[in-house]
């Protein structure tokens, strides 16, 4: 039940808002600043109904102080002034809404459910926006290798344009990510970000899905209803999987990128649209032209800013950062004790394919956490068994096990000496010499015990 605090410094006043909302909400009564202000700190408040007009601190000073404590408590200011200045005042301080005695019950029941359900649907997007962040971490995207560097690049260039983009990449490189990165940094940031995974939307519902429709344009449409097109407004449309579109729908898409208008379904009204596109797909969407799969001027259209999403694969070096990222930032919400892993264990996960790219890392990591987080290192036995299975293999006859190691050893050593001799011992510059990153360029050192003085030589 939702908890109502009535500060008013008249017992009549108090007592009559207490009757108006007593059967419906918990109400608890204060008859000053001090009293109010106690109440809140003993039992969580969702809403206050203050009067301006009161001895030793007044209302508007109290909702200043509240606003400053409470950011998210609404307050609804009640007066029997028929002054302006205290309004524009409560108002500008950060009132909900402003309510004059005498007061009309019904008007003043709404007034409260309205700023309750408002308040509420507040909360709710806060939520849903800190669960995105977390799983969309844009701030933390991850990696070095040439390839992902210059996806990263590509993608912050087209963030400053309202150019639509096409991310090409194996599932679970992190498609939406970028997506998502593009709408953050552009002009678009603070307009809806709104998915539409094509994949899982069968067609007899992906017209409705996109373009909304009419009360009455088919069985059951009992009331209007906005589609993601609405949704988006002046935002970013994402279409995940693109490549998985019908044909029709394929048409109706081609018509809203070639004309920026659509209709609604059952409506007659052409509604404009400055939403930005962007597309993802796994698909090879080139080969799917050629043999007739997807339309060609679709295609061209998507195609203006291609980004290609390297595979995990692809980029080894980048592995021990994710994995240590993935460690630190799920090992607190799993209570974890492990802070690192033990070399071996993770040369099995350098050498290990990832056919689920990033997101097959994260899962792996946090089953590990989940099943051996009490350790303080993470060991090669703790691996799922394919990974474990990534040793090297026997070499061929006539070769030496380390023959091969060695001579990368080798050459990797020369590369960072050199690096480092250049850079002048600065690690950080070292890095960006050579083409990574400092946190890989460390790794590297530890594991081939390369002094971080340039002048001692290898291994001192």
């Amino acid at each position: 039940m939702k908890h109502i605090l009535i500060v008013d410094d008249e017992q009549g006043s108090r007592e009559s808002l207490r009757l108006v909302f007593s059967k419906q909400y918990e109400t608890s009564l204060a008859s000053s600043a001090s009293e109010a202000m106690e109440a809140i700190a003993r039992k969580r408040v969702d809403l206050v109904l203050l009067d301006v007009m009161m001895p030793q601190k007044d209302g508007v000073s109290l909702l200043k102080e509240l606003h400053g404590l409470y950011p998210d408590l609404p307050v609804i200011m009640v007066s029997a002034t028929t002054s302006v200045r205290p309004v524009v005042e409560a108002i500008r301080v950060g009132a909900f809404d402003f309510i004059r005695k005498p007061f009309d019950v019904a008007e003043i029941r709404h007034v409260v459910e309205r700023t309750l359900e408002s308040s509420a649907l507040h909360r709710n997007v806060a939520i849903l926006q800190t669960e995105i962040s977390r799983e969309f971490p844009v701030d933390n995207i991850i990696g070095a290798s040439p390839a992902f560097a210059q996806a990263m690049e590509d993608a912050r260039k087209a963030a400053e344009t309202d150019a639509t983009v096409l991310v090409y990449g194996e599932s679970g490189t992190g498609k939406e990510l970028i997506a998502r990165l593009i709408h953050a940094a552009s002009s678009r940031r603070d307009e809806p970000f709104v998915a539409v995974h094509c994949g899982s939307l069968p067609e007899s519902l992906m017209e409705s899905e996109l373009f909304g429709h009419e009360k009455g344009a088919f069985t059951n449409a009992d009331k209007r209803r906005l589609g993601r097109f609405d949704l988006a407004g002046s935002g970013t449309l994402f279409f995940d999987e693109v490549g998985e579109m019908t044909a029709p729908t394929q048409v109706k898409l081609l018509r809203v990128l070639q004309e920026r208008e659509y209709m609604r379904v059952g409506g007659t009204q052409v509604i404009r649209t400055n939403a930005r596109i962007v597309g993802a797909t796994a698909r090879d969407l080139r080969q799917a032209v050629a043999e007739k799969q997807f339309r060609d001027d679709l295609y061209y259209r998507l195609s203006v800013v291609p980004i290609r999403l390297p595979a995990l694969r692809e980029r080894p070096d980048d592995i021990p950062v994710l994995c240590r990222y993935f460690l630190n930032q799920l090992r607190r919400t799993l209570n974890a004790v492990a802070t690192d892993f033990e070399p071996d264990a993770m040369e099995r996960l350098c050498r290990y394919a990832w056919p689920g790219n990033v997101r097959e890392l994260r899962n792996v990591i946090e089953r590990m956490l989940v099943l051996h987080g009490r350790n303080p290192t993470i060991r090669v036995e703790f691996l799922p068994e394919e990974i474990q299975g990534t040793a090297p293999a026997a070499p061929p006859a006539g070769v030496t096990t380390s023959s091969l190691e060695d001579a990368v050893n080798r050459h990797e050593r020369q590369l960072i000496e050199a690096a480092l001799r250049e850079a002048g011992g600065v690690q950080t510059r070292a890095a960006t010499l050579l083409g990574t990153t400092r946190r890989i360029l460390k790794y590297r050192m530890e594991k081939l015990k390369i002094s971080a003085n340039p002048q001692q030589g290898v291994g001192s």
